[in-house]
């Protein structure tokens, strides 16, 4: 029946929108879920306080420093506190977070950080400078900077610039005796940071931290990429069903047009077969199979569109930069639910006009 080839391209096309966006995705969440697993997450822990939404509002008591010490099964104890500031140099003010540690080498150190340059001592108002930081605001070694943080102002030398390969390298490290001395407050910190001993029981050694500590603290376990991995991944494949939601809305109404549109090629056809005694099941049935069988070839179609497309698009976009690498790929039960979900919207798609041809066959 004429029109046939092209109703099956419309669907086939629309369906190859979904396809192509998850063969992507699957290539994605596959390179994330293989990062994760090479990552060898480390035993590091935070001490913070129990209701805040941010590490810059959290205030924990110094004495729990000791406590943990006591444990014996902590590798390492680090207690910072963290505040917001503003560095003014020649060009221009800059928004920098501050992190005041106890000892800045050891604190590098845990990071396994190099500095070029030397490390902040307690004598003088000295800091040292995230490599990232630096080259935003244009830092260099022994360049002085006005820092203000909570209503005070001092005047700062950059002493060193480190790299750590972590959230460190966008912030401004200095002792935290010298924060104290200049704003007169050494009562609180932002949170303890400590790490267990290789070869200790995980579950075990934080359940007795926590029945140690204060009810107004808990632990948060830090550097949960595979966790936070898996969350990233559940929110794609949620906006992506969201999305595909929406591509088989338009294949319903696609299908609703092209079982309107057969109705009105095939009236004759249609009066005919029930001038000879057809009933108005089989007008029904006939016009739902048609619309059903063109939704199906449309989405075989669509899914080889689809993933065959991208591809092609992944591989010349290789060609193009060689270090560019996509494999996209669709997996089986993928397919299956492109293709039931593409079926059923041809059916909702086709209810309305079959059901009236049915009736116009009752009429005849």
């Amino acid at each position: 029946m004429g029109g046939t080839a092209s109703a099956i391209l419309a669907v086939a096309l629309l369906v190859a929108i979904p396809a192509s966006m998850e063969s992507i995705v699957n290539h994605i969440n596959y390179q994330a879920e293989a990062l994760g697993g090479m990552v060898d997450a480390s035993e590091v822990y935070l001490i913070l306080e129990r209701d805040v939404n941010s590490i810059m509002d959290s205030k924990v008591e110094p004495k729990l420093t000791n406590l943990l010490n006591e444990t014996g099964n902590v590798a390492y104890v680090s207690p910072q506190r963290v505040l917001s500031g503003t560095l003014s140099v020649k060009s221009a003010d800059y928004a920098v977070t501050m992190r005041a540690v106890e000892n800045v080498q050891f604190f590098l150190n845990i990071r396994h950080g190099y500095v070029k340059g030397d490390v902040a001592g307690t004598d003088e108002p000295e800091v040292n400078v995230g490599v990232v930081l630096a080259r935003f605001a244009s830092l260099n070694l022994d360049e002085e900077a006005i820092l203000t943080f909570s209503g005070e102002s001092v005047k700062v030398r950059v002493v060193g610039i480190f790299e750590t390969s972590t959230e460190s390298d966008a912030e401004l490290i200095v002792p935290m005796v010298i924060v104290n001395r200049i704003i007169g407050d050494a009562g609180n910190i932002s949170f303890i940071e400590f790490s267990l001993k290789h070869g200790s029981l995980e579950s075990e050694v934080t359940s007795r931290i926590e029945a140690l500590l204060p009810p107004d603290v808990r632990v948060v376990k830090v550097q949960q990429l595979k966790a936070f991995i898996q969350s990233v991944n559940r929110q794609t494949l949620s906006f992506l069903a969201l999305w595909s939601s929406a591509v088989f809305i338009v294949i319903a109404a696609t299908l609703y047009v092209v079982a309107t549109r057969l109705i009105t090629e095939a009236e004759y056809e249609l009066a005919m077969l029930r001038a000879l005694g057809g009933e108005r099941r089989m007008l029904f049935t006939l016009v739902s199979a048609y619309t059903v069988t063109v939704a199906l070839f449309g989405a075989i179609l669509g899914l080889s569109i689809g993933v065959a497309g991208s591809q092609v698009i992944s591989t010349a976009a290789g060609w193009i930069k060689p270090t560019m690498e996509i494999a996209p790929f669709l997996q089986v039960d993928q397919a299956l639910i492109i293709l039931t979900s593409t079926v059923t919207s041809s059916i909702i798609g086709c209810l309305y006009p079959a059901f009236k041809t049915a009736k116009m066959g009752q009429k005849l």
